[in-house]
C-alpha cells in the first residue's frame, strides 16, 4: 500500500481574456486579478510548480492540475481525516 500524499489547498492566479466578441473599448485597461482556489493530493511540488489530484488511490488518479510556481499566491495543508475501511 502507498503512503497517500498530502492534501492541500492551492491558491492561484489565472490568465483570462479580458472582452468577448470581436471588438472592445480602447478606453479603460485596468488589470483585475483572476483568483482561482484548488484542493487535492499533492502529488509534486517543485521549484516549477504543483501537480495536484482530486482523488487517489494506490493504483489510479483523477486527471492531475499542473500549476506553475509563478500563478502561486499562496499554498498550506488541508486537515487529514482518518481513514476509515468501508464495511
Amino acid at each position: 500500500m502507498k503512503t497517500v500524499p498530502p492534501m492541500v489547498w492551492v491558491k492561484w492566479e489565472d490568465a483570462c481574456v479580458k472582452d468577448e466578441g470581436t471588438w472592445a473599448s480602447n478606453e479603460e485597461h485596468k488589470y483585475e486579478p483572476q483568483m482561482m482556489h484548488t484542493v487535492g493530493f499533492l502529488l509534486s511540488d517543485t521549484e516549477e510548480g504543483v501537480i495536484i489530484t482530486g482523488t487517489w488511490s494506490d493504483d489510479t488518479l483523477a486527471p492531475r492540475d499542473q500549476i506553475p510556481r509563478g500563478m502561486i499566491r499562496e499554498i498550506g495543508p488541508l486537515k487529514a481525516l482518518k481513514e476509515k475501511k468501508c464495511k
